[in-house]
Formats: structure tokens, C-alpha cells, sequence
């Protein structure tokens, strides 16, 4: 019990990887250099890999007998923002910097490698993949379109993510939902323009985008059960040039969020509902474009993940009570083909939250990550 102490042996060199990666960090599916990292490492372990959706790859180890398949998946893309730390190793262009963590998921993951490379004594084959684009980039789709689960017979896939505000040297673990969905809406409010001083010859968009915003505020608190758990967020309104003139078209556009898909239904069904309510008390014309961007993130099988992660870090180490996270993650999409549970790994209590310019990850959970994705290796195989 504890972590690996061949993972921990090697942890000053995996420090040094991730660094690099941090150094360089590369945007949505354009993850070029990482993944050439990511191979030159592979190639140095003698694992076999193949490419997969865009800028992604698998690599796949076989163990003895036994048709049994455990695959863990990483991500690798940075953000669009620029970094404010002041370490040897901050970002070196300019407007991009790795704010999430990727660079030290992809890093656990090829710990995992080394050691599976030296250790292969276990009863059927394990899948590393290393995934682009996960921040709004559809990355997951892209792998899953390339046929991921018709390449390969994936039983269970398991994932994790570093977490600011959980002490360094915990797992949570959540049993169901573990992190929410996210949709996109835009309203498009036509009327009628004309002079400001004369509304009664206009037919006025913003009348009827007042009443949607209002409308669309009430849905959580008034349509939703308490013991749930829903957002909805106007994010820009856009409409008009003229402090005299009244436009012709103003555009809305939110985003919501839940942790329950039949609430999902519910308040895309009551956005539907006050919009055309809105319009048809203005007289306007509101046409609503509503998007499913990722589905809820849900653990099918946390009692796997719960028993490899008290065997890494200990049961007092293992969090089974957290609420679930109103972010979205698009390996929820991996979730709807296969078994698996997504686990938070402690970045310490005092990190700055994920996509802030402060934000790094955590180089000790390098080697807590690579010790559980050991223990359900384990567990399973």
C-alpha cells in the first residue's frame, strides 16, 4: 500500500517532462509537439502506439493471457490566456499557457508508461490515450468518430483530473454524477427598426429580450427541484449601434449547466417556452438555437476507483463526499460507449483555481497519479 516507489524513484525526470510540456504549451487539436514528445518517450519504453482522431494517440501494452482491456485517458491542450507565474519553467508563448493541468495529466500517464514497460505482469492489455482538444475543442469526439471503440474492445477507461481547494494526497471520488453537462443557446429577437422617438410605429426586440432574460432567471429557482442542481447564464447580448435608432435584431446567448439529464430536458424545454412566450407577447419573432456541447460526466463503477485509490493513498485519503462540478469535461463522451469512473486528484488547498494565470499543477501528484492508475491496473487485470 502507498505510492509506487518506481514511480517515485523517477519522479525528478517526469518533473522535468512536464516542465517542458508547460514550457510549450499548444492549443485544441493542434497539440503537434506534444505529441511528438509523447511518441519519442513511447519509443524510448518500447510500447507501440497509433495515431487516433486529431493530433491524439493510442498506445497499447499487452499483458499474459486474459482478454480483459483497462484503458486511462489524458489530455494535453493548453489555453488561450497569458501566465502570470514567475518559475524558470513558465509558459514561453506568448497568450497560451497550460491553466488546466494538461501538461501534468499527460506526464502521469507516460509515468504510467515507463513503468508498465518494465512491468507486465498482468492478465490483459492496458490503453494509454493521450487526447487533443479537450477545452471546447471536441478532442473526445474526434478520438471516439476515429473509431476508438471498434479499434479496440475497451471494458473499463479510467481518467482523472488535478483539483485546486482538495490537500495534495487526496482522491475524490464521487459515486454517479461527477461533473455537468454543458449546453450553448443563442436567441435571435427580430422586430421592427425605426426612430427612437417613435416606438409606437417600431416593433422593439429589447422588450421582448427583457422579458427572456427575466424569464430565463426564474427557471432554476422556480422550475427545478430543490434537492437538483442547475445553471443558466446569460453570457452576451448584442443588439443595436444607435443611442436614437432601434434595431431591427438583438442576439442573446447563455450557457447552462446540470448534473442530471432529465433536468437537462427540463430547462432546455422552459427556455424553449419563455421564449416563445416573449414573442409572442411582443409580437416579435425569436428563433432559439440550443446545443448539447458535453454531456453529464457520470462514474459507473466508483467502487473500482475507490478500492485502487485506498490502496495508493490510503483510506484516509480518499474523498467519497464532494459535490459534483457545475465544469464540464468531454470525456463524459467516453462514458457513453464504455464502464469507467473520473477521479479528482488533489492540487492543495491554497492552489489558485483552474484557468487562472496563476494556476500550476501540482508536480506530487505526478506520482500519486501513475500509483492509482497502477492499483486499478491492479484491481482489474
Amino acid at each position: 500500500m502507498g505510492l509506487n516507489p518506481d514511480v517515485t524513484a523517477l519522479l525528478d525526470e517526469f518533473k522535468a517532462i512536464r516542465h517542458q510540456i508547460h514550457k510549450n504549451p499548444e492549443i485544441g487539436l493542434e497539440t503537434v509537439e506534444t505529441l511528438a514528445l509523447v511518441k519519442s518517450k513511447l519509443d524510448d519504453y518500447g510500447i507501440s502506439y497509433e495515431n487516433i482522431g486529431v493530433n491524439s494517440l493510442v498506445a497499447k501494452i499487452d499483458g499474459r493471457e486474459g482478454d480483459t482491456t483497462v484503458a486511462f485517458r489524458v489530455d494535453m491542450d493548453a489555453l488561450e490566456m497569458s501566465e502570470e507565474n514567475g518559475f524558470a519553467y513558465k509558459s514561453q508563448v506568448e497568450g497560451r499557457m497550460h491553466a488546466c493541468g494538461h501538461d501534468g495529466h499527460c506526464t502521469s500517464l507516460l509515468a504510467l508508461a515507463a513503468y508498465l514497460s518494465k512491468n507486465r505482469d498482468f492478465n490483459g492489455t492496458v490503453l494509454l490515450l493521450f487526447q487533443s482538444g479537450e477545452e471546447g475543442y471536441e478532442g473526445a469526439l474526434r478520438v471516439i468518430e476515429d473509431s476508438f471503440f471498434d479499434k479496440y474492445k475497451v471494458d473499463y477507461l479510467f481518467g482523472y483530473h488535478a483539483w485546486p481547494g482538495l490537500a495534495s494526497g487526496k482522491i475524490a471520488v464521487h459515486k454517479g454524477a461527477c461533473m455537468a453537462s454543458e449546453d450553448r443557446f443563442e436567441i435571435m429577437v427580430t422586430g421592427k427598426s425605426g426612430h427612437a422617438s417613435m416606438p409606437h410605429v417600431c416593433n422593439e426586440p429589447f422588450a421582448a429580450v427583457a422579458d427572456i432574460i427575466k424569464g430565463l432567471q426564474t427557471i432554476v429557482g422556480r422550475k427545478i427541484p430543490s434537492h437538483e442542481r442547475g445553471v443558466v447564464s446569460i453570457t452576451q447580448v448584442h443588439g443595436g449601434s444607435l443611442r436614437n435608432g432601434i434595431p431591427d435584431n438583438v442576439m442573446v446567448q447563455g450557457n447552462v449547466r446540470t448534473c442530471n439529464e432529465s433536468v437537462q430536458d427540463l430547462i432546455e424545454e422552459s427556455i424553449a417556452q419563455t421564449v416563445a412566450g416573449a414573442a409572442a407577447i411582443y409580437g416579435v419573432k425569436a428563433e432559439l438555437d440550443y446545443v448539447r456541447k458535453h454531456p453529464v460526466l457520470v462514474n459507473s463503477v466508483p467502487e473500482i476507483a475507490i478500492k485502487a485509490a485506498q490502496k495508493a493513498v490510503g483510506a484516509e485519503n480518499v474523498v467519497t463526499d464532494m459535490e459534483s462540478s457545475m465544469a464540464a469535461e468531454d470525456y463524459a463522451f467516453y462514458m457513453k460507449h464504455t464502464k469507467g469512473c473520473y477521479v479528482w486528484i488533489g492540487n492543495g488547498v491554497d492552489s489558485p483555481p483552474l484557468h487562472n494565470s496563476k494556476f500550476d499543477f501540482n508536480d506530487e501528484i505526478l506520482a500519486v497519479a501513475a500509483s492509482f492508475f497502477i492499483e486499478v491496473i491492479e484491481e482489474l487485470l
